[in-house]
């Protein structure tokens, strides 16, 4: 069984010939400890047609020269969900895993990132597992996500991100313990955001979510994505999406990281700032019983504090700061004059659709900045709209 010094490649394929030879030749080209084997393992999910047909046979002719290849055509169809929980069992055979979905991009030194945090944080019970792709967005209000700055390599999130992870199999079967044990495998759960309630029932995302925010535990990011998401049309996407694609991080080799109880950023399930760790950072908030809510995305349930540092409109409210400065933690950092972010009491805040469509229009005000596009220019996009639409092309 390999440690976490030595975590073997598993890829999940299905009906993807060309996503997967992209992803084979991105793996073929990075870099890989030269004293010791890597195993690929190639798990294609069964179907009866050709495109599987020929999943298998981009996997099959893959030439692997870093240690053992296994290609498993599964012994019968097993769809997302199950086809996940199966890959996710091999940490269990290896002793870790990183863990690729079929139309992934990896940058040349992703295997050097995933064993150090992986050895890393092996031994605490917090870390649920490492991602390889650097969370660019809230997936919330789909604006920017940017975490506050420190010295290492990382933050920590309280999500569980799908474009490229690791695990060990202590991590695995903690996961695992936790859904056979599990009070809360379905309905409504504080900290964690309603959303998670509408997934498709063939994603394995939503589950992995709950036990996260059940359990206390968080994912490492990376500051530079180590991964990319190359969008291709599949299981959620029927189109194309260019969404998911990051810049790569193809240089750095020796990453650094820093202990979970010492970071400033770490984040939870909402995308919020941990309040201990903002008033580790702005002591002027030490003595308040504070919960975030800066995206002002929480639900009542999900505000445990006696105050709430928010951009939900208030009654009351004990301090008041700006919110032009980027990340928004900054802003109470530097006591940001202005009225867009409040301390105030959770009983003084404001509920109900007006103050949603006020959250949401201070959002989209924040994530550009202020620079709304000219009238002109939206009539200019919208024509052109138009044309394509009517088959006419620039």
């Amino acid at each position: 069984m390999n440690d976490t010094q030595n975590p073997a490649i598993v890829v999940c394929a299905f009906n993807r010939p060309a996503a997967l030879q992209r992803l084979l030749g991105s793996l073929q080209g990075a870099h890989y400890p030269p004293d010791r084997p890597v195993a690929l393992h190639i798990s294609i999910d069964r179907d009866e047609t050709p495109a599987v047909r020929e999943v298998l046979e981009v996997a099959q002719s893959f030439d692997w020269p870093h240690g053992p290849k296994q290609v498993a055509l599964q012994a019968q169809h097993l769809g997302l969900l199950k086809h996940f929980y199966a890959s996710g069992e091999l940490a269990c055979r290896y002793g870790s895993i990183i863990l690729l979905e079929d139309d992934l991009l990896v940058a040349a030194p992703f295997y050097d990132y995933a064993w150090q945090a992986l050895d890393t944080y092996r031994d605490d019970r917090r870390i649920a597992g490492i991602s390889l792709y650097s969370l660019w967005f809230n997936g919330y209000t789909h604006h920017p996500f940017i975490p506050l700055p420190d010295d290492s390599d990382i933050f920590f999130l309280q999500v569980p991100y799908t474009q490229g992870q690791a695990f060990t199999q202590r991590q695995w079967e903690a996961f695992t313990q936790w859904q056979a044990e599990s009070q809360h495998l379905s309905g409504r759960l504080p900290g964690l955001h309603e959303m998670f309630l509408h997934f498709d029932a063939e994603d394995w995302f939503p589950m992995r979510a709950r036990y996260l925010v059940d359990s206390g535990r968080y994912y490492v990011f990376p500051r530079q994505s180590l991964a990319s998401g190359a969008g291709d049309a599949g299981t959620h996407f029927a189109q194309p999406s260019y969404f998911f694609q990051v810049p790569l991080q193809n240089y750095h080799r020796h990453f650094k990281f820093q202990p979970f109880d010492d970071a400033p950023a770490v984040y939870d399930a909402f995308f919020e700032i941990l309040p201990e760790r903002l008033k580790r950072l702005a002591p002027a908030f030490k003595d308040y019983d504070i919960c975030m809510d800066l995206n002002g995305t929480k639900a009542r349930r999900d505000l445990s504090g006696k105050y709430v540092l928010t951009t939900r409109p208030a009654r009351n409210a004990i301090r008041r700061f700006g919110r032009g400065m980027w990340p928004p933690e900054a802003n109470l950092l530097y006591e940001t004059p202005g009225d867009e972010i409040r301390l105030c009491a959770v009983e003084d805040l404001r509920w109900g659709s007006l103050a949603e469509l006020a959250i949401r229009k201070a959002n989209y005000e924040y994530a550009t900045r202020h620079h709304p596009t000219g009238k002109k220019a939206l009539i200019q996009f919208t024509l052109l709209g138009w044309l394509q639409k009517l088959g006419i092309k620039p």
